[in-house]
């Protein structure tokens, strides 16, 4: 499937609410089946990644029922999941491959984890190294998926030091770290998205955020009710479209603001981006609230490697953003973005290369070289099956006087389905499937 997209000519003014946010509902469904009892997850997003996540809790003997945008969730409990769950499919989501191991080795499940072609060659020895040190009985082929759970002993509380920040990684041995005996410590020297130690704490787990450590242990928890606010990352590509765009503004109400994941608005701040936000409330320990965004100017920044794991998922539309500001951005410690669901940030400099404008790679930098102007070529996109820099050229294409292709777009239902008819509604791009 294709996407073709024409520079916007026209103005816009509106508001949209997303889909819940996934990171939160990998969670939500994970994190929140452990207690015994029933709950109600409402504004789930119906992604890919998220329902692949779905089907792994009811292979693992957890009941839901969809309706509407919620999902009734009934479990027995993580002492009654089934212990030969056989095979688990993560699709291509490495969230749910990362946080359902924590929860395998824990729990001693005998089961064999798998993916689709892309996950199958993203690394996963960065969690399997902290399992087997907590005595989990793991196997896999040069440590990629599938991997192998077998029963051995129950798992001990370790202390880790993160040598890469990542969430997904931390999350994993959080998890396990709850189902183990005694105490586990996670450090980190780089922060990371915290919806995890937020959700733990929500429903009542002995976990301790304290400085860069997180402490946990087992407790007794308790099924909640969970409100997934709207996607942040899903946001980003709305607002970029506005930014970008002639006499625009955009209004999106609730969506997560939690601050490991808001600092994306900051860089746009920084950017000269005529943007404001601001909280309304807090449901389940996350803070929710509106981003308005209108047209504006941008000029270049340095964005430290320090920020990374803050904006991981919003780098490619940054670069995108970067293309058509005053001067040259940094972008800096992106190394890690060659493990996403494609190399992106070899998909991030050919292809703005391929729209005329001017990028590089130095040594875990990207370099984009700005300026404030629109493109004129017809320009194909190679999107490399990832949601994300299909996403992010759908955005270029409104400072395209031609047409912009982007192929493969199927891929975005991965994380933000329907992802054209926003684009279309709220900010009359002009865009179609074919």
């Amino acid at each position: 499937m294709r996407v073709i997209v024409e520079g916007q000519k026209k103005c816009s003014k509106a508001e949209v609410i997303l889909p819940g946010d996934k990171s939160i509902a990998h969670r939500a469904l994970i994190i929140g089946a452990l207690p015994e009892g029933q709950y109600t997850i409402r504004n789930f997003p119906f992604s890919l990644d998220c329902m692949a996540t779905l089907h792994c809790m009811e292979n693992l003997g957890v009941n839901i029922e969809i309706e509407n945008k919620e999902l009734k969730v009934i479990s027995k409990g993580y002492k009654n999941f089934n212990k030969a769950a056989g095979v688990l499919d993560a699709r291509n989501s490495g969230t749910t491959a990362r946080l359902i191991s924590g929860m395998l080795s824990g729990l001693n499940i005998e089961a064999t984890l798998i993916g689709d072609e892309s996950l199958s060659k993203r690394p996963m020895n960065r969690i399997i190294t902290p399992l087997r040190q907590m005595g989990a009985a793991i196997e896999s082929d040069n440590s990629l998926l599938p991997l192998k759970f077998l029963k051995g002993t129950k798992l001990k509380g370790i202390t880790y030091t993160m040598p890469v920040a990542s969430a997904q990684v931390k999350s994993c041995v959080l998890i396990s770290g709850f189902l183990a005996e005694g105490s586990t410590k996670v450090i980190e020297t780089i922060p990371t998205r915290d919806h995890t130690e937020k959700m733990f704490k929500y429903l009542g787990a002995d976990i301790e955020v304290k400085d860069n450590s997180i402490t946990i242990a087992n407790s007794p928890i308790k099924s909640k009710d969970i409100y997934v606010p709207g996607d942040i990352s899903s946001a980003a590509f709305l607002i970029a479209a506005a930014l970008l765009s002639d006499n625009s503004e955009i209004i999106v109400k609730n969506v997560l603001l939690n601050e490991g994941r808001s600092k994306y608005l900051h860089v746009l701040k920084d950017m000269g981006a005529n943007i404001e936000f601001y909280e309304d409330k807090e449901l389940n320990g996350e803070k929710i609230g509106t981003i308005i965004a209108r047209s504006s100017t941008l000029r270049a920044v340095n964005i430290p490697k320090e920020l990374l794991p803050s904006i991981i998922d919003e780098v490619p539309i940054l670069a995108v953003l970067s293309a058509f500001s005053t001067g040259t951005t940094e972008i800096c410690g992106v190394d890690e973005l060659k493990y996403k669901e494609s190399n992106r940030v070899r998909a991030i400099v050919d292809n703005l290369k391929l729209c005329g404008k001017n990028a590089e790679y130095v040594e875990n930098r990207i370099l984009v070289f700005g300026e404030d102007n629109y493109i004129n070529k017809e320009v194909e996109i190679n999107s490399f099956k990832d949601h994300r820099i299909a996403m992010a050229f759908l955005v270029l294409g409104v400072r395209n006087m031609k047409s912009t292709i982007i192929n493969q777009w199927e891929c975005t239902e991965i994380s933000f389905p329907n992802a054209v008819e926003y684009f279309k509604e709220f900010l009359n791009i002009q865009a179609w499937l074919y």
